[in-house]
């Protein structure tokens, strides 16, 4: 069986907010969730600092307002240039 990955973002590009696990926001910012505990630890807040399994809707705003806005960079380059580079 299967896993199917979870919808991070929308149609648009844009992170959904909504309750997240360490795990899920260290996929989100591309780090391990070793990587992800020490961001949260030295930049954001205490409102920000998880308390349960799922990190809750503010919470997330916190953290996102904190370390800034995770995007995916999609690089796409056209046949032509990359015959070129050859």
């Amino acid at each position: 069986m299967q896993r199917k990955e979870k919808p991070y973002y929308d149609e648009q590009g844009s992170l959904i907010i909504r309750p997240y696990r360490m795990k899920d926001l260290a996929a989100i910012y591309g780090v391990s969730a070793k990587t992800i505990r020490r961001w949260l630890d030295s930049k954001v807040p205490a409102e920000g600092r998880k308390t349960n399994l799922y990190f809750t809707v503010d919470q997330v705003k916190t953290i996102v307002t904190a370390l800034g806005i995770p995007y995916k960079i999609s690089l796409v380059i056209p046949m032509q240039q990359l015959k070129q580079a050859v």
